[in-house]
């Protein structure tokens, strides 16, 4: 009889928690006018026998009652309910979000992808989710063939997008101001330049601490492609402030935390690991005092792994005034940047995902530049997808003997890129953007900047799929390594694209022009292009190469089925010749050949010669 009653399980529940606990009737009784009978002995005695919890939910009882106890992602008096984990603007550029069980994904509108659609298919944008109201902001942008998702890479770096801020609520614009690292190529406010489709920019909101906190959207806009992402704008935040040396708890930061250093100098010790979470911004204090700035040193492990909807974002708590290349006296410091990160001990770290911005404030080690990353002993370094901008020290720096990997990202804006100074160190770069480094205000103090310095009889060093431009000094540096450099493009370097001491360096399908003189040292040179003023000063050999408009002789080393410039002897070697190659719009960068290029069929195997992409 009273299992036909209460056939509908989930309503002798309600009643029987009534019953017991003397509520009453309640919604979800049985209905107004009926007689519930007196619970019989072997409903009381198992009372979880006559409700069924759903979704692998489990009965228990108290007291008298039967509840069910729900797994993750369920809810309801027999866990008949999904919760909703969709939270607020979980999906970007107009994803629409689908309610999962204990989880949720987005539903991506055509030329969007990734897991909350944060990458448009033609723009992907880099940037921190979460921004302080009067901190600055700093994000890259890069565009896409939406056919492959490759980087587009034509032109040169005269492309300009543009940069607004706008309320997500109304779409009121809110003003914002680009912070101007140097002035040697202008740009001019709410704008961003591309080199050869990667673009960054650092901004401030010109409200500071007076806009309102909440959400907000961030757009880039070049040309025809359009990407935005949601912004969440934090006033007068609370923080997290660490001590001097981590222990505990505080070796963890995020995810999404705000976390201050406050110290001269926070130490993890030797043994430990800190790890940092997506989302967590650093705000660093420092001293206002030149070459002094605040250091966080790593003598244990640091892993900082943000993600492109999250990244792990390093700034000055001085804010844009820390982003300025500046000179005082003989000093190339900025008094109100910080320092950096220095490692030490023979652990590996690894940055993914992370932006590190206004640093570089300390005393000067070998180029004129204080180091940001330093890499001591044999303390090795992976860095992938992350941004180093707006910083007028010199980003890496190794003096040690470990493994430095650095995989798409980018260095841009800062006194210098990398040096790799010791006898004995690995260093791998590959799919990297270093732009805009070296430069600064007018003075001799600008120059020697270098784009990046490789050292060591002993080191085994390759540089693949990079970009190196707009250097104040040489693209390369180097003194007695024999590296290899394959698939990259060098241009617009103050001095030398590669600068050899000593050592050999090898060659391979890249591309240099508009560079102070092309290689000083020893080189072999296989399917490049050259066509700075003294290409290579000792070419030990050249193969399908193209050497031009400068001279060349093919009696310099083995120089074979190559193009060698005007006037230069063919006397030597074989397949060589000394034409026009025809390339397609060389005031645009565009180094590819031409139809009717009497290169396209003079390599040693009748294909092409030169650099190809």
């Amino acid at each position: 009889m009273y299992r036909n009653y209460y056939s509908n399980r989930k309503r002798f529940a309600l009643w029987l928690t009534a019953l017991t606990l003397g509520a009453g009737c309640e919604a979800g009784d049985p209905e107004e006018g009926t007689t519930l009978p007196t619970p019989t002995e072997e409903m009381t005695a198992d009372p979880c026998s006559f409700i069924q919890c759903q979704h692998d939910g489990s009965c228990r009882v108290d007291g008298t009652t039967p509840m069910c106890d729900c797994p993750g992602g369920f809810t309801g008096l027999l866990c008949e309910q999904n919760i909703d984990d969709c939270p607020a603007n979980a999906c970007e550029n107009g994803g629409t979000c689908v309610d999962g069980v204990n989880s949720f994904s987005c539903s991506c509108p055509a030329g969007t992808a990734g897991e909350r659609c944060e990458i448009d298919l033609d723009l992907r944008l880099t940037v921190p989710r979460r921004m302080i109201s009067d901190k600055p902001i700093t994000l890259r942008a890069e565009m896409l063939d939406p056919a492959s998702g490759k980087i587009v890479t034509d032109g040169c770096f005269d492309t300009l997008g543009n940069v607004t801020v706008k309320r997500a609520d109304d779409g009121t614009d809110v003003p914002v101001t680009v912070t101007v690292f140097d002035d040697h190529v202008p740009v001019p406010n709410d704008s961003l330049r591309f080199y050869h489709g990667v673009g960054s920019v650092s901004l401030t909101l010109d409200g500071g601490a007076a806009v309102p906190a909440g959400e907000y959207m961030i757009t880039v806009t070049v040309g025809e492609r359009t990407a935005t992402r949601h912004l969440t704008i934090e006033s007068g935040p609370t923080w997290r402030v660490m001590p001097a040396t981590l222990s505990g708890a505080d070796l963890t930061w995020g995810p999404n935390e705000n976390i201050r250093l406050s110290q001269h100098n926070t130490i993890v010790p030797a043994g430990s690991t800190l790890t940092i979470l997506p989302g967590t911004l650093v705000m660093v204090d420092t001293t206002g005092r030149l070459e002094d700035g605040t250091l966080l040193t790593i003598n244990g492990k640091l892993s900082a792994g943000g993600t492109i909807e999250s990244p792990v974002y390093f700034f000055s708590e001085r804010g844009a005034s820390a982003m300025t290349h500046t000179i005082s006296g003989s000093s190339l410091s900025n008094p109100n940047a910080w320092r950096g990160i220095f490692f030490w001990g023979a652990e590996s770290s690894t940055l993914d995902w992370v932006i590190l911005t206004g640093a570089g404030n300390g005393s000067i080690v070998s180029h004129p530049r204080p180091p940001i990353l330093n890499l001591n002993n044999t303390h090795s370094l992976t860095v992938q997808d992350s941004i180093f901008t707006d910083a007028t020290g010199m980003v890496i720096q190794s003096p040690g003997r470990g493994t430095s990997t650095i995989r798409r990202s980018l260095i841009s804006r800062v006194g210098i890129g990398a040096e790799f100074l010791s006898n004995g160190n690995t260093v791998l770069i590959e799919d990297s953007w270093w732009t805009s480094i070296g430069r600064g205000p007018t003075s001799p103090l600008r120059y020697d900047g270098d784009g990046i310095h490789v050292d060591g009889a002993s080191s085994k060093q390759a540089i693949k799929r990079c970009y190196i431009v707009d250097i104040g000094d040489d693209a390369i540096d180097h003194s007695n390594s024999t590296f290899t450099i394959e698939d990259s493009v060098i241009h617009d370097a103050n001095d030398k694209a590669i600068s050899m001491t000593n050592g050999a360096l090898t060659v391979r399908n890249s591309l240099i022009f508009r560079t102070g003189s092309g290689v000083r040292g020893s080189a072999q040179v296989y399917n490049s292009t050259i066509l700075s003023p003294s290409p290579i000063a000792n070419p030990v050999t050249v193969l399908d190469s193209i050497i031009w408009p400068n001279q060349l002789s093919s009696c310099d080393g083995e120089v074979n089925y190559s193009l060698l410039g005007t006037g230069s002897s063919l006397a030597c070697g074989t397949g060589n010749m000394s034409v026009d190659p025809m390339f397609v719009s060389p005031s645009t960068c565009d180094y590819h050949l031409a139809a009717g290029s009497s290169a396209l069929t003079a390599s040693s195997s009748g294909g092409r010669i030169g650099w190809n992409n």
